[in-house]
């Protein structure tokens, strides 16, 4: 199964509910790393992106079950769900996910 997101980053704003209810606190300690609003827009949208991109693929509304986190090439995974390969893209003002879900979820 497949799903794909796109996001237009200007419409995503920080220090909103948004954070609240759609990071881990795992993902949240990598948010907060990031120095510039700019960095921190790019990390909410590209994780909203890769979240609709897995419901899309699993129909899964529960967002808060799945962690994207950076591993330590930068490569984001899901944590505690090798049966999903997730990738994000950023181009000027758009984030776009990509996530791939095995058979067997």
């Amino acid at each position: 199964m497949i799903g794909t997101d796109i996001v237009y980053l200007l419409r995503i704003k920080t220090d909103t509910p948004l954070e609240r209810h759609l990071l881990t606190e795992e993902e949240m300690k990598e948010y907060q790393t990031r120095t510039t609003e700019r960095r921190k827009i790019e990390y909410l949208g590209g994780r909203f992106a890769a979240k609709e991109a897995i419901f899309k693929a699993t129909q899964d509304t529960d967002w808060v079950k799945y962690s994207i986190l950076d591993s330590e090439n930068g490569k984001p995974y899901v944590k505690d769900h090798p049966e999903i390969e997730v990738t994000i893209s950023h181009d000027g003002d758009y984030a776009i996910a990509f996530a791939m879900v095995r058979e067997g979820i």
